[in-house]
């Protein structure tokens, strides 16, 4: 222990004797250091040791560097008010009582590692100019950090919260890491500010109804994170990561602005993912808008990757899966596609010198987009870096999978885009048989797999037209000889007129009128020759067919 000439006290401040501990509290000024590791402390003690640091002017104890390593604080710490300008260290610090730092200035590197409270400890509207440690913390009643002000950082890595954590409305800028933190109760993150991300990387959280509604400006990590009990969990962050992450109970995710990783992630119960579409509002009124540390973002939701998740506790609300990657993921079929999810398109492409679009935009999967890409199709969008570009047959079981989950949601839209999707996949599919791909091929050219209807209707105009030329050209036999009369004309016929018709327009109208006909599935007006009868037979077959895929393709398109 110190002394005020500089020297240094045999025994701790606890065990002088009367006159001894008189002189050296005598002695100390506001701002000078001390020095009480190993002390014990009961409440009259530390009190007397503040008031001997008090200054006046500034209204409360202001303490030099401050070392209380492994000290011992019997009953109630009141260091209300107090200023730490150079710092503090309480590393193995025992506090039996509630400790009481609300309102403290803590300058210079502060650090309370390996703590043990007891009861409550509060540090509610504490400053933090520097570097805040609570590594290896017990917190053993509640701890209440609200309207704290962190301004570079800090660490609970491994700290035990046994009661309520209540950090609301705290602003935490520079690193802040909760890695493999323990929350027994509670958590009161509401309007909650974390300036340069947040680490919750492998902590526990085992009775945490409520989770915010905070704000990140980075990322909100929650790897590998356990959440044992029912959860909502509401943050406008930059980016939230949650691979690996478990739920055990039912929990709700509700975000703003985020992009979000779900890789791996296990749900034993319903875990919802949704696109909060309101700001969040402060707990209290005259809080600040919280969500204004973000205000220059995209509010929307992003989902970058499901791969290796079991969707089938998993729903998701009004995100965007644009850019998804679903590969590796379990029970598609049974994922909850809710809202307005949004799906990457094909790339828009016109007919050359004219204003028409050359094929129908659908949606499709962000990895065709990389195979495609791959291949060297133009307008698709190559993988990124590090992403393995899926094979077709990958592909074509995903998107039956997920064709079965958005109709399970009556999306049924939807679910034609994405049986196209599967039925292109098969199509190039190189692992199966020619004669397979080229019933796909036949089955795409004819009708794009009974979803489009114009191309449907195109190849039924195309065959009336060729099935018209055709009876007009070969299949009406020649006309019988007719007698002449004595004026030079065919009995019953006015002169110039009949012959000319029936050699000209007379077999085109027979000819219209015998397809025409087909179409209604009746008997043709005439006689035909064996090439008519061989247009009129396959007509006959191939009308239907081309009828009822547009049926299909029109149903497809419209039913809900």
């Amino acid at each position: 222990m110190p002394r005020p000439d500089g020297g240094t006290h045999r025994a701790c401040l606890a065990h002088l004797d009367g006159p001894g501990r008189a002189a050296y509290l005598a002695g100390l000024r506001p701002g000078a250091r001390v020095d009480h590791r190993g002390t014990a402390f009961t409440d009259g003690l530390l009190d007397a040791l503040l008031g001997a640091l008090d200054d006046a002017r500034a209204g409360r104890a202001v303490v030099g560097h401050a070392a209380f390593e492994e000290a011992l604080f019997l009953g109630r710490a009141r260091f209300t008010r107090a200023a730490f300008p150079d710092g503090a260290c309480f590393d193995g610090a025992t506090f039996l009582g509630r400790a009481d730092f609300n309102d403290t200035v803590l300058g210079g590197e502060t650090s309370f590692r390996k703590a043990s409270f007891l009861d409550h400890a509060w540090f509610h509207d504490a400053e933090f100019t520097a570097h805040a440690g609570f590594g290896d913390a017990r917190f053993g009643g509640d701890a209440g950090f609200s309207r704290a002000a962190f301004a570079a950082g800090a660490g609970f890595t491994g700290a035990v919260f046994a009661g309520s954590a209540h950090f609301s409305a705290a602003d935490l800028a520079g690193e802040v890491c909760f890695r493999e933190a323990d929350f027994h109760g509670d958590c009161y993150f509401g309007a909650t500010v974390f300036h340069d991300g947040a680490t919750f990387r492998r902590a526990v959280f085992r009775a945490a109804p409520a989770v915010g509604p905070l704000a990140c400006r980075g990322t909100l990590d929650l790897s590998w994170a356990r959440f044992l009990g029912t959860t909502t969990l509401e943050a406008a962050a930059t980016s939230v990561d949650c691979r690996k992450s478990s739920w055990a109970s039912g929990a709700a995710l509700r975000l703003r602005y985020a992009a979000v990783d779900l890789v791996d992630v296990i749900a034993e119960r319903s875990l919802s993912v949704t696109a909060h579409p309101r700001p969040f509002l402060p707990e209290a009124d005259g809080e600040r808008p919280f969500e204004s540390v973000l205000a220059a973002r995209d509010p929307g939701v992003r989902v970058r990757s499901l791969s290796g998740s079991d969707a089938g506790n998993l729903a998701l609300n009004d995100l965007d899966l644009s850019s998804c990657l679903f590969g590796g993921a379990l029970h598609l079929d049974r994922l909850g596609l809710e809202g307005c999810c949004v799906f990457a398109r094909t790339p828009a492409r016109r007919m050359p010198f004219l204003p028409l679009r050359r094929w129908t935009p659908r949606r499709v999967l962000a990895e065709e987009h990389h195979w495609r890409a791959a291949r060297g199709a133009r307008g698709w969008t190559p993988a990124p870096e590090g992403v393995e570009v899926r094979s077709p047959a990958a592909l074509a079981s995903t998107y039956r999978q997920l064709r079965t989950s958005l109709e399970n949601g009556k999306n049924h839209p939807g679910a034609g885009d994405f049986h196209y999707g599967e039925m292109e996949m098969r199509r190039h599919d190189g692992e199966r048989a020619d004669g397979q791909r080229a019933l796909l091929l036949l089955y795409w050219a004819v009708s794009g797999y009974a979803l489009r209807v114009g191309r449907t209707l195109l190849w039924l105009l195309a065959t009336t037209a060729a099935a018209v030329a055709a009876v007009a050209l070969w299949g009406l036999p020649p006309e019988p000889h007719r007698p002449v009369s004595a004026a030079g004309s065919p009995t019953g016929t006015a002169a110039g007129t009949a012959p000319d018709r029936e050699a000209g327009g007379g077999r085109l109208d027979t000819s219209v009128r015998t397809v025409l006909n087909v179409v209604g599935l009746r008997s043709g007006p005439r006689e035909l020759t064996l090439a008519g009868a061989c247009a009129d037979g396959t007509f006959r077959l191939v009308a239907p067919v081309l009828l009822g895929l547009t049926a299909v393709a029109v149903r497809n398109r419209v039913r809900r």
